[in-house]
């Protein structure tokens, strides 16, 4: 009995194993990728994810962004995937500033609103090489301020005489207090 209830409890863990679903590999990228690369970001940014990019066509791409004064980004690639080469930015954001980089096998195409900026903006990146071309429509949406913690009480300490000191090392005698009138 023993030695069934060993087998069973050796055997089961291997059985549950082999019906289990394989986990899916998780794509990491083949260059570097800086932890620079990964800081700034806004809270609320929403953009689709590796957006299909089709040679000498205009791709549009919706993007959300909270204006936090952090960046938006839209990742996109070559087949591999691997990043282009550039990007030329060949309409300028009205209300925003545009950075286009390498991070990883991506280009990225950072958007960052003007502070305080509200509303819709739009600008195209000609990738390189090719002639792709990425439009994207960002809107801009006002983000709430954290409310400003009260200040504390300030605390004024109470201001009294210091404690007369004799020069001869005994205790200095000291005022009597005065009598409060009634």
């Amino acid at each position: 009995m023993r030695h069934g209830l060993l087998w069973a409890s050796l055997a089961l863990p291997a059985l549950l194993a082999a019906c289990a679903k394989p986990e899916t590999p998780v794509v990491q990228s083949t260059r570097p990728v800086y932890a620079i690369d990964m800081v700034g970001g806004a809270k609320l940014c929403t953009v689709p994810e590796n957006p299909k990019l089709v040679d000498a066509q205009q791709t549009e791409v919706a993007m959300t962004v909270g204006n936090d004064g952090g960046w938006c980004g839209v990742k996109v690639s070559r087949p591999g995937p691997a990043p282009f080469d550039a990007g030329l930015l060949a309409a300028r954001p009205d209300h925003g500033r545009v950075q286009v980089h390498t991070v990883g096998d991506w280009t990225r195409v950072d958007y960052t609103p003007d502070p305080g900026f509200v509303g819709t903006d739009s600008f195209t990146v000609r990738l390189l090489p090719g002639s792709t071309t990425l439009r994207v429509n960002a809107t801009v949406q006002g983000v709430a301020q954290p409310v400003a913690a009260a200040a504390p009480a300030v605390v004024t300490p109470r201001v009294t005489e210091p404690t007369p000191v004799s020069t001869s090392g005994k205790p200095a005698a000291s005022k009597p207090a005065a009598k409060a009138k009634r």
